[in-house]
């Protein structure tokens, strides 16, 4: 993204005097968060309007991003490497609700093993987002709170027979615990050399 538009809006918030100098990092920080969010929402709505899955696309993004927020795990470490794996993740995300077989068995075992990652690992700071102890409680009752409400909604669609609700937070959850376990495992490779 280019960092001067950043640069041009808080020099004229600036000068309009709607912030302070001392604070021109924290909101052009701010903006690109802002600017990275939006480009990620409005590329995952395209590729799933490419393939004819808006639905999935919405809901895998309203069941992920909380989740993953809070659980923490892998990171890229750049914005651009960081939107290459979100837009991959999406087609991979889109192909597998629409082409891996289902079964509530199969469900409930994926749904178990990331549910015992998340609980055991999660959150896993990095070391772009490092956690003070404060918000690893914090995060921890959290992740813990959004994982039950999803287990719980995919317990009640499976019931109701809504195999793309099932599928959509199902891989969510487990893209979820398998960038926690990824973050472990290059943690204790790293820390190995």
């Amino acid at each position: 993204m280019d960092i001067k538009i950043f640069n041009r809006i808080t020099d004229r918030l600036i000068e309009n005097g709607t912030i302070n100098t001392e604070d021109k990092d924290i909101y052009e920080c701010g903006l690109k968060h802002i600017a990275a969010m939006f480009l990620n929402v409005s590329t995952t709505f395209i590729i799933g309007f490419i393939f004819g899955m808006v639905w999935q696309s919405f809901l895998f993004m309203v069941s992920y991003i909380p989740l993953r927020s809070y659980a923490g795990g892998y990171h890229a470490r750049t914005p651009l490497k960081c939107y290459i794996f979100s837009v991959i993740l999406t087609v991979c995300v889109l192909l597998g609700i629409k082409y891996i077989p289902y079964n509530n068995i199969l469900i409930m075992i994926i749904i178990i093993i990331a549910s015992v990652i998340i609980i055991i690992f999660a959150p896993f700071g990095d070391e772009n987002k490092p956690l003070d102890e404060i918000e690893i409680k914090v995060f921890k009752k959290r992740t813990r709170i959004i994982l039950l409400i999803e287990i719980i909604l995919v317990c009640f669609f499976m019931i109701l027979n809504i195999t793309w609700f099932v599928m959509c937070v199902t891989i969510s959850i487990s893209i979820a615990s398998f960038m926690v376990l990824l973050a472990v495992f290059l943690e204790k490779f790293n820390n190995k050399n």
